[in-house]
């Protein structure tokens, strides 16, 4: 068994029913995306992610990946990471506003827990000082108390969007602000700041190399760039795919990147890449297929097209296009539908851009296309979880309710009678004309539900299997079983984690969000 994220904590083989058949359409993934990446003192690249709870290493000669943070272990949800002077690793949890460590005989400490978007982090040159700064707008620059025994030290305040930053070789600190696409500099000594260099296509990280030169990454362009600090004049000395998350400098001087977008890492020294860690899926949280037969695929810091002869690219980007995490995909006629993690729905129309057509849902879960057959004229119903109620968008901004009262629903599907079935706590839910037409309890984790085959399959994360309903008689059946749903340790702490169906043709997709890979079940 090849080694990826999934099979690094389990060791079981999926199982599938005699006469079903389950091929892979996308391929696992080695990481959880791949954000900051950091050289170690002993010559390896650490790389965190934030979707997976855990922090790898990598041996860059042989390309060998070890566990370092592993996943349910003391860091969660890490974006960026430094070691100081004693080999402690220090991370930031964005989303937890949290800034943790790992200490050299691999305990764990909680420096802050009050740090809104704590994101970029960074050391003095001698190690000693740790210095991190709050990825949204308003954001400060902060030091901290190695120790976590001292209130932090506000530097600076109200920056727009700072990340990855670092000490320059004049004892400043270098920063960008990535949404304005400029790089600033903070001076200790004066506590004073000062806009550097502008026009950059999304900075999302500053470092400086072995002779003191600015280097930044230019995310939206995928472009590693030099600046002169003197005359300002910029040679770009790596091009690459766009989603560049952050960068690292080895002490020999190679340059390493990762993809925030699809978990990539690569060596890029003298422009030539070197991948270490191909593109994968972080999820994938949302499927749906489009009518030129390609399928869409919500990946949280993206949304991904994968063609009918299987090549997935990355077609929208946090950042370069989404305001925040993709947690669903649907279409209403050619446009597709983005359900955004915080209750947005955005539609991209044909010429490239990109209109609001629902805002401030009440804890949105998922976004399913109607059927061509349905009454509902098109567009999609979208779940929300708190409020107890199934939605539908008609993709121009229109709202009405369909069906209220239920328990904590997750995900719906549409039968081809108009029948909706409902995944919910504990079970699945029929509603037919706005009535309960039937119920189905007995499951743990109930997740992903589709309309397949004269059957209603649910994917039961908390069983790891995927169970055919029949619609006529309503036998349950375990089709396949421990596959690579949800996370691959029991309680562990990650920001996202869902499991999507979809029945597309003859065959019913699972989105494996545990492995990265999408799979199709098939008779046969």
């Amino acid at each position: 068994m090849s080694q990826n994220r999934w099979t690094t904590y389990v060791d079981t083989e999926t199982t599938v029913a005699p006469g079903w058949r389950l091929d892979t359409v996308v391929a696992p993934s080695r990481l959880w995306g791949a954000n900051g990446i950091v050289w170690s003192p002993d010559d390896r690249l650490m790389v965190t992610q934030v979707f997976g709870s855990q922090v790898t290493a990598i041996e860059v000669h042989a390309g060998t990946h070890q566990v370092y943070a592993p996943l349910g272990g003391g860091i969660a949800a890490p974006d960026d990471g430094a070691f100081g002077y004693d080999g402690t690793f220090f991370a930031t949890e964005p989303m937890n506003a949290t800034v943790s460590a790992r200490q050299p005989d691999g305990t764990y400490r909680t420096l802050r827990d009050d740090l809104p978007a704590a994101n970029g982090m960074t050391v003095s040159t001698d190690g000693r000082r740790l210095f991190v700064d709050e990825f949204r707008p308003g954001g400060r620059l902060l030091e901290l108390d190695p120790a976590g025994e001292k209130a932090p030290t506000v530097l600076a305040e109200d920056l727009a969007m700072p990340n990855a930053f670092a000490m320059g070789p004049d004892g400043a600190l270098w920063f960008p602000q990535v949404l304005a696409g400029e790089i600033w500099r903070y001076d200790l000594d004066t506590k004073t700041l000062e806009r550097r260099f502008t026009d950059l296509a999304t900075p999302t990280a500053v470092k400086f190399d072995r002779s003191g030169r600015l280097l930044t990454s230019e995310g939206a362009a995928g472009r590693l760039t030099r600046i002169d600090l003197a005359t300002g004049a910029r040679e770009t000395l790596a091009q690459v795919n766009p989603g560049i998350d952050n960068f690292a400098i080895a002490a020999d001087g190679r340059l390493f990147v990762s993809h925030f977008t699809d978990g990539r890492v690569a060596e890029v020294t003298g422009g030539v890449e070197r991948v270490l860690s191909p593109s994968g899926l972080i999820g994938p949280f949302g499927l749906d297929r489009m009518a030129d037969g390609s399928l869409l695929s919500a990946d949280g810091l993206a949304v991904n097209r994968t063609t009918p002869d299987g090549v997935t690219t990355v077609t929208m980007s946090l950042l370069a296009d989404l305001p925040g995490m993709a947690a669903d995909v649907a279409h209403h006629g050619a446009d597709p539908l983005v359900l955004l993690s915080r209750g947005q729905v955005l539609r991209r129309h044909g010429d490239g851009r990109f209109s609001t057509v629902a805002g401030r849902l009440e804890d949105a879960t998922t976004l399913t296309s109607t059927t061509p057959t349905s009454t509902a004229g098109g567009g999609a119903y979208v779940v929300e979880r708190r409020a107890g109620r199934i939605r539908h968008l008609d993709g121009e901004g229109g709202l009405r309710d369909v069906v209220g009262g239920l328990d904590r629903p997750v995900a719906v599907a549409e039968d081809d009678d108009g029948t909706l079935w409902i995944s919910r706590r504990g079970g699945i839910t029929a509603v037919a004309g706005g009535e309960v037409v039937a119920t189905v309890d007995g499951f743990g984790d109930p997740q992903g539900i589709a309309c397949h085959d004269g059957a209603v399959w649910v994917a039961d994360t908390a069983r790891r299997a995927v169970v055919r309903i029949d619609r006529r008689d309503g036998s349950r059946r375990d089709v396949a079983t421990d596959l690579p749903l949800g996370p691959p340790v029991a309680g562990a702490r990650m920001p996202h984690a869902f499991s999507p169906l979809l029945a597309n043709g003859d065959a019913l997709l699972v989105g494996c969000d545990g492995d990265g890979s999408i799979r199709r079940l098939t008779t046969g």
